[in-house]
């Protein structure tokens, strides 16, 4: 589809709904500025009723006490209208976020007086929210999700796990909310709030009253708590359209006001008639999902899909044109873009303020033919217009595909957003099977087919399979310095590491190696069993009962999502730096036991000197071998490497719902943060720098033998079926994708890719000179878009680390193409 609006269409009227047309671009560009120059603010209004509830509602269950506190955040927070035909926002003020304390309390406490970066950049804490966060940590001080954990794990190996965490072997995932994957929300769109209250309600009737069902019980008269309190939520906004409306003179606003009105008394309590309902269903929906846990990985998924029925009924019967749709899809994107959390100093450097509202284009049906629609390309238009952040899309590509259809995606890729990324929707589909085979009930193909990207760069079933981060974030970087200092942590001085020996004594590089597996093996030994205690703890402290409700599964098991009720329960252990290992183990290789131009006791003096005084012996470590230059000998390491990870993970055991758990490879922030924790590497890296982006792009400068020898490596260094995931990360001169050429060139490169058996690709088309003027002149470059992980993120917002990172990578240019 040609997404350019013809004369004829542009002045095409269509009934259009009671949206005031006249003034919607305008109102669109200013909800936008308001959002990029307003700072975000934290909300107290969550604080208060998180300490009423607790309080009034003490030794009641625990799914009790989750759903009257999303009960009372619906019913009783400000609300307001913004100028957004879709309505509803997170929090009581715009640009708003919560807290979310009863995972950690100890930023309260630690950061309180510190700088503090959410997803738009800036958040302002006010003196009344100040007071209530330092009430708030004196309640739960204790009695957190990470408090649980840490205390479980005590109790269970006698020692403190704190430490592990503190050396940078891993990130505590159990100290923030998560967000669960993709919902059912055709389900919503298509039956209704109503209908799942009565199929609860005789749920919860037929069960009968045994000791055996207890759980069960309570969990179906807390999730009846939650529907009526979203149908409340949505009369809420009617009462006060209608009411607004009954003050306003111009008689388009009136009419905007009172349709708004009578779509929230009627979605999402009952299904959806046409476009225009279906956007509001959809939006209420997931800003309900958002308000109960909102973290990264809440994802609308194949939104093009779901949505596809409403959109063409409208097309087809002159409701709407599609410019109209156009401009509605901006309004929904402003409301992606609002959301946002805090949760810690850590955090904003683990995820960059991503809020990870991924939405997969592209794909299969369940036929496997080509399911791309429309109302997806007219997607992709709406991300080139707005260049927004959030959401950020993702297609599953595969051969099918139409030559109109990837012409749209690659325009909007040199766009400068870098959006979408690329997924192999064939890779994808065998890794969901492969995944689900070994389940009790195994897989259909069916479902398989329905896969979809939530997060950064991970795959599920949409609205089957919800995911738990339970799983600690290992740093594959800190194996190798953990194996040159004999498992002793060089930055904490703490012993954290097994005894694998002097590494002065190794006589070859297979002796090096078996050290690396014995930390490898350690670190995941430690890792699993923190990471399965902190399910547990989720499990206990902060069940979730809505969004459980909007997986396949939850309701017929009577179980929530944390226990296991989804159709396909996973967990998702994300693993950085395998790149920076693995380049740091060839280092040695080369340079200590193959060409023995420096001895072992050399190379380490000069990482604990971080390469001061060193400097000749720094560039003969950035010079050796490295990942992304198709160098056969390379190539088959890295892929042992990584093979040998996998094993090791797997060895030791399955994980809390009793199966084989993939690891996902790749960075997000987490190798900005992980390196600011860090020494120097052998690989030529100094202490404090951000480690390698990804788990298959290669070392920033070091990928020197052109694009295809790069796209080769990554495509081949990790069994992408084996693993939950990968990311891989190019960057280009934005004149290489100009004109037909361009996308003729670029087009060709994701075949390549995916013929290789590549999982994901993502690009950056912009000029390190631009990147390097905007650090420099932040106020001129407030909108540029850099591609960071499996997410956008406006480049000045970003942390210096990861500025510093993404300037640093490899530019193709026409030279190099």
């Amino acid at each position: 589809m040609n997404t350019t609006l013809s004369a004829k269409e542009e002045t095409q009227t269509a009934a259009g709904y009671g949206i005031n047309w006249d003034t919607a671009e305008d109102r669109v560009k200013e909800l936008k500025n308001f959002l990029m120059n307003a700072p975000q603010i934290m909300d107290p209004e969550r604080l208060k009723f998180l300490n009423e509830i607790y309080e009034k509602h003490q030794g009641e269950p625990v799914v009790y006490i989750r759903a009257k506190l999303f009960e009372r955040v619906l019913t009783q927070k400000k609300i307001f209208l913004d100028g957004n035909p879709i309505v509803g926002t997170l929090t009581g003020v715009r640009a708003g976020v919560y807290a979310y304390p009863e995972w950690n309390v100890s930023w309260i406490k630690e950061e309180m007086q510190m700088a503090k970066m959410a997803s738009l950049g800036e958040m302002k804490i006010p003196a009344e929210t100040q007071e209530l966060l330092e009430k708030t940590y004196k309640l739960w001080k204790g009695r957190t999700c990470v408090d649980q954990n840490n205390t479980m794990y005590k109790e269970k190996y006698g020692e403190s796990a704190k430490k592990y965490a503190k050396a940078g072997m891993y990130y505590e995932n159990v100290s923030v909310a998560s967000g669960s994957g993709i919902a059912d929300y055709g389900l919503v769109l298509n039956k209704g709030i109503r209908h799942l209250i009565e199929e609860v309600r005789t749920r919860l009737t037929e069960t009968q009253n045994t000791l055996a069902n207890r759980d069960k019980i309570d969990l179906y008269r807390s999730m009846l708590i939650t529907f009526d309190a979203v149908i409340k939520h949505s009369h809420r906004y009617a009462d006060l359209a209608e009411k607004t409306a009954a003050e306003e003179s111009d008689p388009k606003v009136k009419a905007e006001l009172l349709e708004i009105a009578e779509i929230c008394r009627r979605v999402p309590e009952h299904p959806a008639r046409n476009f225009r309902e279906a956007i509001q269903s959809f939006w209420f929906t997931h800003l309900c999902v958002a308000t109960e846990q909102m973290a990264c990985a809440v994802s609308p998924g194949r939104y093009g899909q779901y949505m596809y029925p409403f959109f063409k009924k409208d097309i087809d019967e002159g409701n709407l044109t599609r410019e109209q749709v156009l401009t509605m899809l901006k309004f929904q994107w402003i409301r992606h873009l609002e959301l946002g959390e805090y949760q810690g100093n850590s955090y904003a450097l683990t995820l960059s303020g991503h809020t990870g509202q991924s939405m997969t284009i592209g794909g299969v049906d369940k036929d496997g033919r080509d399911a791309s629609t429309e109302l997806e390309e007219l997607m992709l238009e709406t991300q080139i217009q707005m260049k927004s952040i959030q959401p950020t899309l993702t297609l599953l590509y595969h051969p099918k595909l139409k030559e109109s259809y990837m012409q749209k995606v690659v325009e909007c890729i040199r766009g400068g957003s870098g959006q979408p990324q690329i997924l192999n929707n064939n890779v994808v589909i065998q890794r969901t099977l492969a995944r689900f085979a070994q389940y009790p009930d195994g897989i259909t193909l069916e479902d398989a087919r329905n896969c979809g990207n939530y997060g950064c760069v991970s795959t599920g079933v949409c609205g089957k399979g919800s995911f738990i981060t339970q799983e600690d974030q290992p740093c594959l970087a800190k194996v190798v310095e953990l194996v040159l200092n004999n498992g002793k942590c060089p930055v904490t001085k703490k012993m954290v590491g097994a005894e694998t020996g002097d590494p002065t004594t190794f006589e070859t590089f297979e002796d090096l190696y078996e050290a690396v597996k014995g930390q490898l093996d350690n670190l995941f030994r430690i890792s699993r069993a923190h990471s399965d205690l902190s399910q547990m703890a989720r499990l206990q402290v902060v069940p979730s009962v809505f969004r459980s409700a909007m997986y396949d599964g939850c309701i017929e098991k009577g179980m929530c999502e944390e226990a296991g009720g989804t159709r396909y329960p996973q967990v998702n252990p994300i693993m950085t730096a395998g790149v920076d290992a693995a380049n740091s183990i060839l280092a040695i290789k080369h340079l200590v036991y193959d060409t023995k131009v420096v001895t072992m006791d050399e190379l380490i003096k000069a990482l604990k000197a971080n390469f001061e005084g060193y400097e000749e012996l720094r560039q003969m470590c950035f010079d050796a071998p490295k990942h992304g230059n198709d160098y056969e000998d390379v190539q088959a390491f890295v892929q042992r490497f990584y093979r040998d990870v996998d094993e090791i993970h797997h060895a030791q055991g399955p994980d809390c719902f009793g199966q084989r758990t993939p690891l996902d490879a790749y960075s997000l922030s987490y190798h900005n943060y992980f390196g600011g924790m860090m020494g120097a590497l052998p690989n030529g890296r100094k202490a404090g720098v951000a480690l390698t982006d990804g788990s298959v792009s290669a070392m920033p400068g070091t990928d020197k033998e052109g694009i295809t020898a790069l796209i080769k490596s990554g495509a081949e260094a990790i069994d992408t079926v084996r693993y939950g995931a990968n990311h891989f990360n190019v960057k280009f001169s934005p004149s290489v994708l100009e004109g037909p050429q361009g996308a003729k060139t670029l087009i060709s490169l994701i075949k390549t890719y995916c013929d290789f058996g590549g999982s994901h690709i993502q690009f950056n088309c912009v000029s390190s000179d631009t990147l390097k003027d905007a650090q420099q002149n932040p106020k001129d470059y407030s909108d540029l878009i850099v591609r960071v992980a499996g997410f956008s993120a406006y480049f000045t917002r970003l942390d210096c680390g990861v500025q510093n990172e993404i300037i640093k990578r490899t530019e193709y240019d026409a030279g190099r193409c």
